[in-house]
């Protein structure tokens, strides 16, 4: 008797303070239904669809460069540039050339033409005419093929500037100044920023599932990021032991996006089936179970539901005990307890996903 005596205040006391406590204040959404696919988890890997090796087309010891491995250049953004010193000599010679050539040609003709006037009255010989005719025709040959190698040194002087041929991501650079470069020596590593995917191989009895097209729900767990990608496209090769086709999910870029890391993949497993569907941000997970709360009498209710199936925001369940138009709390949910009063404070629309 004792015993009861002291635990029985004990009780009472916290109920009191239990009644006491205001009303939790929640923000609730309401379950919808919808025609969806159920899905599985396959673990894929993030990958940078394009890249290139940037190498140079000319010869040179590197001057400058830019490239930081992990930062994001533009298209026309310099990575590095040569030593144009001989380049720049060679073109000063080559203006001088064509100084003398113009000279050269002036004077022949002039003397073209006086030797035209004179041939006309038959006072110069036709010979003489011709061979300066043709002496201003070679002259002319050579002050463009002077010209050419002007437009060649010129043109060698624009490579010696290597640029990015498209926005992107740095991997690895191969070159530091200093260091001579020959024609096709890669001078880094760089990766597409607009094709980002995430490859996945999937059994090929789930290929019939899964479109060009569709959205698809992942995971990357080590950023603890979640994105909604595209599948986009199947690779038309089956894996002869595995029995495994490639499937390219498109993604949007984000610079903490790492080659080879890995995402989990929410890949379609069934012909789509009407499932209720739940706003993610009202899951509530405990000891490895999943529940929500919905609100009964004015009281939080706790319960569990069965995840089938995971698109953009929402996740498709198939718990008989949950039914459309059903209010689940989104807000406030984690320091709700089963049987605590609550007040609604926001009534989340169900929006397009009706």
């Amino acid at each position: 008797m004792k015993t009861i005596k002291i635990i029985l205040p004990f009780f009472f006391i916290a109920a009191v303070v239990v009644a006491q406590q205001p009303p939790a204040k929640v923000a609730v959404a309401e379950v919808f239904e919808k025609e969806v696919a159920e899905t599985s988890q396959i673990t894929g890997i993030v990958e940078y669809d394009k890249r290139s090796g940037i190498s140079t087309e000319i010869s040179g010891l590197i001057d400058k460069q830019s490239v930081i491995e992990g930062t994001v250049v533009k298209k026309g953004d310099v990575l590095i540039s040569l030593n144009t010193d001989f380049i720049r000599k060679d073109i000063e010679i080559i203006k001088k050339q064509l100084e003398q050539v113009d000279i050269k040609i002036r004077n022949t003709r002039k003397n073209l033409k006086r030797y035209e006037i004179l041939f006309k009255k038959n006072a110069a010989s036709e010979k003489v005419y011709d061979d300066l005719s043709d002496s201003h025709k070679e002259l002319r040959k050579e002050k463009e093929i002077i010209r050419k190698n002007m437009e060649k040194l010129g043109l060698e002087l624009e490579k010696s500037v290597i640029r990015a041929p498209f926005d992107g991501l740095i991997l690895e650079r191969y070159k530091y100044e200093g260091e001579w470069l020959d024609p096709g020596n890669a001078i880094c590593s760089l990766a597409s920023t607009e094709e980002v995917f995430v490859r996945v191989a999937v059994s090929e009895e789930l290929v019939k599932y899964i479109r060009p097209g569709d959205k698809i729900f992942l995971k990357i767990s080590a950023l603890e990021r979640e994105i909604t990608g595209t599948v986009k496209n199947l690779r038309p090769v089956a894996e002869i032991k595995s029995k495994t086709i490639q499937i390219k999910i498109a993604i949007p870029y984000f610079k903490e996006a790492i080659q080879n890391m890995t995402a989990t993949v929410h890949v379609p497993v069934s012909d789509r089936k009407k499932l209720k569907m739940i706003r993610r941000d009202a899951l509530v997970r405990n000891q490895g179970k999943n529940f929500v709360y919905t609100i009964e009498d004015s009281k939080a209710k706790k319960l569990p539901v069965n995840i089938v199936a995971y698109e953009g925001e929402y996740i498709g369940v198939d718990n008989q005990n949950i039914t459309p138009d059903m209010q689940i709390v989104t807000d406030g949910n984690d320091r709700l307890r089963p049987g605590q009063t609550v007040q609604i404070v926001e009534n989340g629309q169900r929006g397009e996903k009706k």
